[in-house]
């Protein structure tokens, strides 16, 4: 363990949704300080969201030079996790021709539909996954194509958040075999990560358009000068390109070995689990894993922690906080008196897959209380959370005992409460927010020479708190069980309604 002065640092940039977080890592995997900046994302339609890319770029380099002005000296590798997919075009200076596509935004669903068929399912066998705008952004190339004819026309390159900021950063051009994975442009289950040919004709991507796919651990490259001058760092650092922020959760975790999983809750929220041979639950997302010769199988909601932050900036704006809005919810008594959410803000991935379903309360009457709706808010992740397990279990047989939580989200005892009730699983918390950010700051300690690879057992792993939070109550489990009941049906009674009302259909 490193702890005197002047010990080596590794950056690790998690470049996410609705924040960017960069922390100087210990070599042992401890966060030594940490900067965050606060990142909007554009709604201008609906279905759709967006990021500014050069206030995105401006955002990362006051969070790197807020870290590099203390520690800039003792930093010796820098490591990206982002957001994924986010969709990026570039002209032939690379310089962004419109907003990046985030993995909420709908706006393609109708040229997947076009393009694949009426069955989502068909395209498991070419690709791995089913076809949907959070795993293939091909159609998100497709649709600026039909409708920015004009942008298309001076595109010359494609990128996702890492490739764009390892341009910023060292002048490369790349991407990683876990955002590529999510491309609609790859079989993710060939154990080589390589683009396709039949499916780039599919979708009409000229391969020169695209960056190669490297390992998310490799030296691709050093911080430039310009790059040092504008972030404060040190030029000639290496730089990994880092990988997808679950990966990079997953990575700082330890998950290497087949049936693990862990729980990450950022603006999405994600029940992640650990392969070893590409044997696929269709309603997952499924992606190649930092560590080779193994797969990471995600059952990913798309805004189990972004509700939250809808209710403060557009319910209740009066809110500042998650803690406020526990507070509001511990009024309430579990199963919300009553009282069910749907969670789907921005459609749904796991477990519905369903760009078009919408959320919405059930059960409201007369007696219910701000109270209730939050905590029906809170108890409807968790509710969904448990579909996810259900579907792990019938696909591979697995039943875990306890849950590791990680993430900003994950740190509400609350929640973590809610969540041991409906699941009835031990739920443990990791003892960092910054799983992600650790994790990529590992794949920078890999490409400086720190680590042999991603698979030295002297890699790091994060650290947990000590205390385990149980399943309560019998009576309290029994509660959920019978919210869980309805929840499961609504769903399958409310689609054609949400479909009616989905304006992004028309």
């Amino acid at each position: 363990m490193s702890t005197h002065a002047g010990a080596p640092l590794l950056l690790g940039i998690d470049a996410g949704t609705s924040a960017i977080k960069v922390c100087a890592v210990t070599d042992d995997g401890r966060v030594l300080a940490r900067a965050q900046r606060a990142v909007p994302v554009v709604t201008a339609q609906p279905a759709w969201a967006e990021i500014d890319l050069e206030l995105y770029w401006s955002l990362c380099c006051e969070a790197i030079r807020e870290i590099a002005v203390q520690h800039g000296p003792a930093i010796i590798g820098v490591g990206l996790a982002t957001t994924c997919p986010t969709t990026i075009l570039l002209d032939a200076q690379n310089r962004p021709l419109r907003p990046g596509i985030v993995f909420l935004d709908g706006r393609a669903q109708a040229f997947l539909d076009a393009v694949v068929g009426p069955d989502p399912l068909a395209t498991l066998t070419e690709t791995g996954n089913r076809a949907s705008p959070s795993t293939c952004w091909a159609a998100n190339l497709a649709w600026v194509r039909r409708h920015e004819p004009q942008v298309w026309a001076q595109t010359t390159r494609v990128v996702t958040l890492n490739g764009f900021l390892s341009l910023r950063l060292a002048g490369v051009p790349v991407i990683d075999a876990t955002q590529a994975s999510y491309s609609g442009l790859m079989d993710v289950r060939e154990p080589e990560a390589r683009w396709s040919d039949g499916l780039l004709r599919r979708w009409q991507i000229d391969a020169a358009m695209l960056p190669p796919i490297r390992p998310a651990f490799e030296r691709i490259g050093s911080i430039s000068a310009p790059a040092a001058a504008q972030t404060g760092l040190r030029a000639g650092l290496p730089l990994a390109p880092g990988a997808a922020d679950t990966a990079c959760a997953a990575f700082a975790v330890g998950m290497r070995e087949a049936g693990e999983a862990f729980e990450s809750v950022g603006t999405s929220g994600v029940i992640t689990f650990c392969l070893d041979e590409a044997r696929f639950e269709p309603n997952f997302l499924h992606r190649h894993h930092v560590v080779p010769g193994r797969w990471l199988a995600h059952g990913a909601m798309s805004t189990l922690g972004g509700a939250f932050g809808w209710l403060q900036g557009k319910v209740w704006p009066e809110v500042q906080s998650l803690a406020e809005l526990e507070q509001m919810a511990m009024q309430s008594l579990p199963g919300a008196n009553g009282l069910i959410f749907l969670p789907y803000l921005a459609g749904e991935r796991s477990p519905i897959w369903d760009a078009g379903a919408s959320a919405a309360w059930l059960g409201l009457r007369l007696h219910h209380t701000r109270a209730d709706m939050v905590r029906a808010v809170f108890e409807g992740g968790a509710l969904a959370l448990r579909q996810i397990l259900l579907r792990a279990h019938a696909h591979w047989g697995w039943q875990p005992t306890g849950l590791v939580g990680v993430g900003g989200g994950a740190r509400s005892r609350f929640w973590a409460q809610i969540k041991a009730d409906v699941l009835g699983l031990d739920y443990q918390m990791a003892s960092s927010t910054d799983a992600s950010a650790i994790g990529a700051a590992l794949l920078g300690a890999i490409a400086a020479g720190v680590y042999a690879s991603a698979q030295d057992p002297a890699l790091p792993r994060l650290r947990l708190d000590d205390a385990v939070i149980r399943p309560g109550a019998l009576e309290r489990r029994d509660i959920y069980a019978r919210r869980f009941a309805v929840y499961d049906r609504l769903y399958p009674a409310l689609v054609d309604a949400m479909h009616q009302l989905d304006d992004s259909r028309a």
